[in-house]
């Protein structure tokens, strides 16, 4: 199971089309691997999905822009056009210890990434503490737009988040990918400092079990995915 990044254009997402009528069967399909759900029901088409058109992003984008101008220094666009799509996905357990390792930073300082040097996943309910003392914080936080929950980083350079509806009426934050490109590289090298083996991925790729270590790998693809949204002047978010 994992976390999806993707740099593209916003009508290249794809949302499952959720059909309560479609015909579907307690029998698992054949290629099901695990034990039947009990009482589930399993679809007998195959799953359907829709994006966003680029007509309606680009309206809701000049929305936006006219609304935040000020705010942002610049006009907030892109080639919503573009076919370009680099993704990939980031496990995550992983996913979730990159901002664990981010919050520790915020509380403690270095000491806070000192003290994981060798340390194995921490128990949820630690997790969850830290992680809401970041949201707390807010824009104090030396990693905001890692750390406040945005779905959506879009091509701005002044560092702030957004709050407002999407396309389809959500509301959504969104956050700078320039910002968030700079906080992945500057937690990188805090990890890299802390402890040099960080960086060492096994060779299957296979997800490490020590803190830091697990956070560098989560840290790696998305800055890369992020730079690559950067480089094209695309919006980077997350397919979940």
């Amino acid at each position: 199971m994992g976390v999806g990044y993707q740099a593209s254009a916003l009508h290249k997402i794809a949302y499952l089309v959720v059909d309560e009528a479609a015909p579907s069967t307690s029998e698992p399909p054949s290629w099901w691997k695990l034990p039947p759900i009990p009482g589930a029901q399993y679809a007998t088409e195959p799953a359907r999905v829709r994006s966003p058109t680029a007509v309606d992003v680009i309206a809701w984008r000049d929305q936006l822009a006219i609304k935040y101008r000020g705010q942002l220094g610049e006009v907030l666009t892109w080639d919503e056009a573009s076919d370009f799509v680099e993704s990939e996905d980031a496990a995550t357990s992983a996913d979730v210890l990159l901002r664990y390792v981010a919050a520790r930073i915020d509380e403690r300082g270095t000491q806070g990434i000192r003290s994981l040097i060798d340390a194995e996943g921490p128990p949820s309910v630690e997790i969850g503490r830290a992680l809401e003392g970041a949201e707390s914080r807010g824009f104090t936080s030396r990693f905001p737009q890692l750390l406040l929950r945005s779905a959506f980083w879009l091509p701005f350079h002044r560092n702030m988040i957004i709050e407002e509806p999407d396309w389809q009426g959500r509301t959504e934050r969104f956050g700078s990918n320039f910002r968030l490109e700079e906080e992945l590289r500057d937690l990188r090298m805090l990890i890299a400092e802390a402890d040099p083996r960080s960086g060492e991925w096994t060779s299957d790729r296979s997800v490490p079990t020590k803190v830091l270590w697990a956070a560098w790998q989560a840290s790696e693809m998305m800055g890369r995915i992020c730079a690559a949204a950067t480089s094209r002047h695309l919006p980077f978010w997350t397919t979940g």
